[in-house]
């Protein structure tokens, strides 16, 4: 077995064990065909275990939640001990096709969003349920747990090609009422979606860029053009640090971020 990252497409960073989780979909996309791995990498790039976590698919979003790391894998959102890199857990998602990024909220509950579906599902307890389709969330991909609200990357249902025109939605946990984030305007074929000072950082996979979007201003600022693929990224702003997937060149990138004085 090779010992590198393969379509990597999500990176998460664990203060607790200080490395970062790489979410590598090895094959397709779609396909349950056991390829799928997590590797473990260090802050300054080594590679510590390729091979991390196995028995996955296509293992795209992940994010940390009361010391369990959450998966998204094709229909199943597969829960699994960081401690020690062992998979405790799978949760089927009824009727879901291409689950994609992972959020959680202060409560514990964890978010996935269905990219084929329009579909939000949310973990509660033991349970993964839907817990939001709207026609105002087509192809949701990047998802974000505030406070109040979730941050979807999505487009609506007037976009010929959801896929490369979604914009940010806010969609309010009381009661799952949606409005657009800044202007309802497309901003691209958003990913990753990192809350920052004054609005968010985003990537954009098929356009080969970073951006910071503000959401105040409706200014969309290019941070960095990388290659096609640029994924689910983390931002650690106790680093200013994003740590960027890019799919198509099976690299990890990491950028130092530091706002204008």
């Amino acid at each position: 077995m090779d010992d590198r990252l393969a379509w990597p497409e999500s990176a998460l960073f664990d203060p607790e064990a200080n490395v970062i989780y790489g979410s590598n979909i090895n094959g397709s996309p779609t396909e349950k065909d056991g390829n799928g791995y997590i590797s473990r990498i260090a802050p300054d790039g080594t590679l510590l275990q390729a091979r991390w976590v196995t028995g996955l698919h296509a293992p795209k979003g992940m994010v940390l939640s009361r010391r369990r790391l959450y998966v998204a894998d094709i229909d199943t959102l597969v829960e699994v001990d960081p401690t020690t890199g062992q998979i405790t857990a799978r949760y089927g998602a009824p009727g879901a096709r291409f689950l994609n990024d992972v959020t959680a909220d202060t409560a514990g509950n964890v978010y996935v969003s269905d990219s084929q579906t329009h579909r939000i599902y949310r973990l509660h307890g033991n349970t993964l349920a839907v817990w939001l389709e709207s026609p105002l969330l087509r192809s949701p991909n990047g998802i974000y747990a505030l406070p109040d609200y979730l941050v979807v990357a999505a487009a609506d249902s007037t976009a010929a090609r959801p896929g490369g025109a979604r914009y940010l939605h806010a969609v309010a946990y009381a009661d799952r009422a949606l409005r657009p984030l800044g202007a309802a305007r497309p901003l691209g074929g958003l990913d990753g979606v990192e809350p920052a000072d004054g609005g968010f950082f985003l990537s954009d996979w098929g356009g080969a860029r970073v951006y910071f979007y503000n959401s105040a201003t409706d200014a969309l600022q290019v941070l960095v053009e990388v290659s096609r693929g640029t994924a689910d990224f983390d931002y650690v702003p106790e680093q200013q640090r994003l740590y960027l997937p890019v799919m198509m060149a099976d690299r990890l990138i990491a950028y130092e971020v530091h706002r204008a004085e």
